[in-house]
């Protein structure tokens, strides 16, 4: 972790500030889930610092989590006419939660790409899409799994049944497909900022070439 605050002082100085803050806020209104989101979050930043140490995200991706993290911190602790901003509704249909989950699967989408697209040789093309999307939806699988379990164990973690479960489910596809036209575009690949120092004796080429698709 220490590490990871080393790369990017800023976004885990920011990271840190918007989880304490939100923190107490959440503390100082009573807000029911408070201690349940501030335990998740510690868990979150800590993976993704471990991670991190290990295949170097790009700093684009970590500024999409940084930005996922605090709309997690925002939606469960802000409350709007009595109720939390997670369960706000707009034009009848627009959900909170779920722009939440469109956003939040997506950029966790192209976060298994990045730690992943050379091991499955997935730089590009169908294959970074592929994995794009059964990463993304891999992983929102797991958060509902996790939130089924919370609701169970943690009465002050207020998530609807099954139709919550499958319309959350339904926002990770759509987050991830966006995700996945994303990883397909050459743009998206030649803007991933590599940070990983090269081992010792190897010469890193000045810039990219075609004859090395790993560095595209």
């Amino acid at each position: 972790m220490a590490a990871a605050a080393r790369r990017h002082p800023l976004l885990a100085g920011v990271t840190a500030l918007y989880v304490a803050v939100w923190t107490v806020y959440g503390i100082a209104t009573d807000a029911a889930g408070v201690y349940a989101y501030l335990v998740w979050m510690v868990f979150a930043v800590g993976l993704m610092a471990y991670l991190d140490g290990l295949v170097r995200f790009s700093t684009h991706v970590l500024v999409l989590l940084c930005i996922v993290g605090f709309c997690h911190m925002a939606g469960a602790n802000l409350e709007i006419s009595g109720s939390i901003l997670y369960r706000q509704v707009w034009f009848g249909f627009v959900r909170y939660d779920y722009l939440v989950h469109v956003f939040g699967l997506g950029a966790a989408g192209l976060a298994v790409w990045e730690a992943t697209r050379r091991m499955l040789a997935a730089d590009s093309g169908v294959r970074a899409a592929v994995v794009v999307i059964l990463g993304a939806n891999t992983v929102g699988a797991l958060i509902e799994i996790g939130e089924y379990l919370a609701s169970m164990s943690f009465s002050e973690v207020r998530v609807d049944a099954y139709v919550n479960n499958m319309q959350d489910l339904i926002a990770n596809l759509v987050g991830s497909l966006i995700a996945a036209w994303w990883a397909t575009r050459r743009a998206a690949k030649e803007c991933i900022i590599h940070l990983a120092a090269p081992p010792p004796g190897a010469h890193a080429p000045d810039r990219p070439t075609r004859d090395d698709p790993g560095q595209w």
